[in-house]
């Protein structure tokens, strides 16, 4: 009966299609990205917080950060479902105010294996306010991202046997209940050129390591944490933190991003009382190139944290009943990580670096991906992770918009920082495959399929179906 509730949940989801909101995409440094937010955007595996060194205004206009983003077109081609709002939203943007909203919701089942079999739905609203102080004529090069975030419903993180979570949506930002809503972001940047920027507040790291086959925050494409970010950098980044950091972007295609800021988390609190409990600092590169005509690009980042005691930090992953963490004795930690993307095919050949901070890029075509982590064992309870994939867009005649992936993860445990009474694996792997439908470029729907293996050896390996509705105002 609950499982024909949830399905009843997703096929009315599935009729909520003309909504209420707004949205937007920005461009930033070299890449035309958004300025963003941590970790060289957004979570664990990057922990640099903007996604940009000088967002590009348009042609016409320089004294701006943000391009005004295209609200034009039919409910049909759009990427804003609510359109321009009779043209009050270009004019709030041509003052520098831009706002995006998205709505995701997701239904998983565990349909064998697992703590526990079982459907689960969930849902999270997304809000993003930009300010470009340069273009309302404030500040120079200044601006301020606010990002606010509400998360609801349930989700089979607790009952995959994973001690990460196959919702990320679902696992941030971190809360054992609802949240009705929190500010993850307060994030001020500052453009002195093209080329550099520093910024300084609060922000979330979620869309770190970039690229354009395994990112999306959990969203957009894979719905594992482990085709996000590293597994590696949980202990050590959290999801929201204060912070400050600088960007340099000598040329077009490299990008250097150094950030520090407080190892404890706060998702849901300002952040100013944790200021003692310990710090991060993260530096990261990354760079594009071209291979036989075809962009690649990697990222290669460095994590360094100290003065932590890691009571607190059992709830940045998903534990099973009965299985703990075992605090360390020495308060430093490091942990490192790589990651790659390579074309394979291209159906048109981009002119310059891909903008990878809006989410995945509009480009048809087909190419693999790769992370792979290491981490102090001494306080970290997992030792090193890899992942690996293929995915692509448009590559159907006529769905120039559906994107798929398909990956492979396995991450190495330390067994001494677990603690379970029916002793602990030491490994964890899994699978997982999607297809994301493109209703409209403002509506998709994400079909998904995961196969994960959890380091409790009394628990089966569990199959998960998930629905994933995403809208974009």
């Amino acid at each position: 009966m609950r499982t024909f509730e949830m399905s009843s949940r997703l096929l009315v989801m599935c009729g909520a299609v003309i909504v209420l909101a707004l949205g937007v995409r920005t461009e930033a440094m070299g890449q035309g990205t958004s300025s963003s937010s941590s970790s060289s955007s957004e979570q664990p595996e990057a922990g640099t917080a903007t996604d940009a060194a000088k967002p590009e205004a348009s042609e016409t206009d320089t004294k701006a950060i943000l391009p005004i983003p295209d609200y034009s077109g039919t409910l049909k081609d759009r990427e804003y479902l609510t359109g321009e709002w009779k043209g009050l939203r270009p004019k709030l943007a041509d003052l520098g105010i831009q706002f995006d909203v998205n709505w995701t919701q997701t239904l998983q089942s565990i349909v064998t294996g697992g703590v526990d079999t079982g459907a689960e739905y969930g849902g999270s609203l997304d809000y993003k306010l930009n300010l470009d102080l340069y273009r309302m004529g404030l500040v120079p090069g200044g601006l301020l991202t606010i990002r606010a975030q509400t998360r609801y419903g349930e989700s089979v993180n607790g009952n995959s046997g994973l001690i990460s979570p196959v919702d990320t949506d679902g696992f941030f930002p971190l809360s054992a209940d609802d949240i009705p809503i929190t500010i993850s972001d307060l994030l001020y940047t500052q453009f002195f050129s093209d080329k550099f920027a520093l910024f300084i507040g609060k922000f979330d790291t979620l869309s770190g390591d970039l690229n354009p086959f395994a990112s999306g925050r959990g969203t957009q494409q894979f719905m594992n944490q482990n085709f996000v970010f590293n597994s590696v950098a949980i202990l050590s980044v959290p999801y929201s933190t204060l912070g400050f950091g600088m960007v340099i972007q000598p040329t077009k295609n490299i990008k250097i991003s150094s950030t520090i800021m407080s190892t404890a988390d706060s998702s849901t609190t300002t952040g100013f009382q944790n200021l003692g409990d310990g710090w991060t600092w993260s530096t990261e590169a990354n760079f594009q190139y071209e291979l036989a005509s075809l962009r690649g690009g990697q990222n290669v980042t460095f994590i360094l944290a100290g003065d932590n005691e890691y009571f607190n930090i059992g709830e940045r992953f998903s534990f099973q009943p009965g299985v703990g963490f075992v605090a360390p004795t020495e308060n430093t930690t490091w942990a490192a990580t790589w990651s790659g993307w390579q074309y394979l095919y291209m159906q048109e050949k981009p002119a310059g670096p891909i903008d990878l901070g809006n989410g995945p890029p509009s480009v048809k075509g087909l190419g693999l991906f790769a992370r792979l982590g290491f981490a102090d064992k001494d306080t970290n309870p997992i030792e090193f992770s890899f992942s690996g994939g293929i995915g692509g867009q448009g590559m159907i005649p006529g769905r120039d918009n559906d994107r798929f992936g398909v990956g492979y993860f396995y991450t190495s445990i330390e067994t001494g920082r677990l603690a379970s009474l029916t002793g602990i694996e030491n490994h964890s792997q899994g699978f997982e495959a999607y297809y994301n439908i493109a209703f409209t470029p403002a509506t998709e729907l994400t079909l998904d399929v995961q196969v994960v293996d959890g380091v409790n050896p009394t628990v089966d390996t569990a199959v998960i179906l998930g629905a994933r509705l995403r809208l974009n105002f």
